[in-house]
């Protein structure tokens, strides 16, 4: 412990922020890899020939990956430790994009395959190391600081994809997540043998493809904040994946001021994760913390039913901030929740157990929404059945806070 104490403050920087920096960035890649596939949604659609509301399917394949994977991320991070896990995961979205450079329909599945897997690994290797670094009375705002990675990734592809789209051709934003790739894993060999020094060889014949799932099951709050989990997720990915379909077709508005909007909800899901990680740790209620997320992501889908050409852009720009706040305010403090209460040394393996029920939630969210836009053919109208999703993941936060008291 004290090699690695001394090794990371060569950096100019606490221990704990270098963890913190590290997981972050490996967090925005993964997110840019899933990110460029819904912004860039109504161009690939014309240049593959096929609907844009097809991209549910894509990010439904994606977060199938990522949801099987899940499954072997905990014996991985043991075995391999959590650092090279983290590094494995950044070569991973790289190949994606490198496989969707290709233009072609029928590699876009393959490009899905390796950006799942890419985001299940990274999840897993940074909760390893937040747990094992952060301070406890922190931990809701540090694993929400590195939860910031996903919007932020998110945001930045928002913005910058489609005007490198329409200047340079849509390749160039693909090299670009690529090339981001490649630098961050062999950065992050400078401290691998330091934060990797409690790995385990043996660790897979510790562990299976379902110990994850089973871990959770086994405790009664953790059973209950998988189920919320999978409801948060699917609200969430709905949102990320269709915000630009909507405002396109349903609005009017074009590619970019579209991709605008969206990148208002993922900076300020940004600042929501910040701000309700340190409301969890402040209050010290951090389920009821989910709960209120929950709930107010279910008035912003309600909302979203009335969005028309009528509304001025600065206050569509102000509801997008507001919906971004509390739509993605949720996922540091669950992350933080699991580990807290995950058995000792499990808790990449219970990781992988709520990223399980996480990812299916994004397989079935995107996919589901897009077959039920064929016959509702209104992306408003279905943002507002997303409520429901959004109140059945407060009912069962709930179920878990009534059953954390009672532990």
């Amino acid at each position: 412990m004290k090699t690695t104490v001394t090794t990371t403050a060569e950096s100019g920087l606490p221990p704990v922020a270098v963890v913190v920096l590290a997981t972050t960035a490996a967090q925005i890649a993964s997110a840019m890899g899933i990110a460029i596939f819904p912004v860039m949604a109504p161009h690939l659609a014309r240049m593959l020939d096929v609907d844009a509301s097809y991209v549910g399917y894509q990010i439904s394949l994606l977060f199938g990956a990522a949801m099987l994977a899940s499954g072997y991320v905990g014996t991985v991070v043991l075995r391999w430790g959590s650092c090279r896990t983290m590094q494995v995961a950044l070569w991973l979205s790289a190949a994606g994009m490198l496989a969707a450079l290709a233009g072609q329909l029928w590699v876009m599945p393959l490009a899905a395959l390796c950006i799942g897997a890419s985001n299940a690994l990274a999840a897993a290797g940074a909760a390893h190391l937040l747990f094992r670094f952060g301070p406890a009375k922190h931990r809701n705002l540090i694993f929400s600081i590195k939860q910031t990675g996903v919007p932020l990734g998110w945001a930045t592809i928002a913005l910058v994809a489609p005007i490198l789209t329409l200047s340079f051709g849509w390749r160039v934003p693909l090299l670009l997540i690529l090339a981001y790739a490649m630098v961050t894993a062999l950065l992050l060999e400078r401290w691998r043998r330091f934060w990797d020094d409690d790995r385990d060889p043996y660790a897979a014949g510790q562990t299976h493809l379902l110990t994850g799932v089973f871990v959770l099951w086994r405790y009664k709050t953790l059973r209950y904040l998988g189920f919320a989990a999978f409801f948060f997720s699917l609200v969430q990915l709905c949102i990320g994946t269709f915000t630009v379909n909507l405002l396109v077709h349903d609005v009017g508005y074009s590619l970019v001021a579209a991709g605008v909007m969206l990148s208002l909800v993922q900076a300020a899901g940004m600042a929501g994760r910040l701000s309700f990680g340190w409301l969890a740790d402040r209050s010290g209620h951090a389920i009821a913390v989910l709960i209120l997320t929950s709930v107010a992501a279910a008035a912003g889908c309600m909302i979203s039913v009335f969005i028309s050409t009528a509304w001025p852009t600065p206050v569509l720009g102000l509801f997008y901030a507001l919906f971004g706040v509390v739509a993605y305010g949720w996922n540091g403090v669950m992350h933080a929740q699991i580990a807290r209460l995950s058995p000792p040394g499990m808790v990449s393996v219970a990781t992988g157990g709520v990223m399980v029920w996480i990812f299916a939630g994004i397989l079935v969210g995107p996919a589901l929404f897009a077959a039920a836009y064929g016959r509702v053919g209104s992306y408003t109208l279905m943002f507002g059945y997303l409520a429901a999703g959004a109140l059945i993941s407060a009912m069962l936060a709930a179920f878990a806070v009534r059953a954390d008291r009672a532990s």
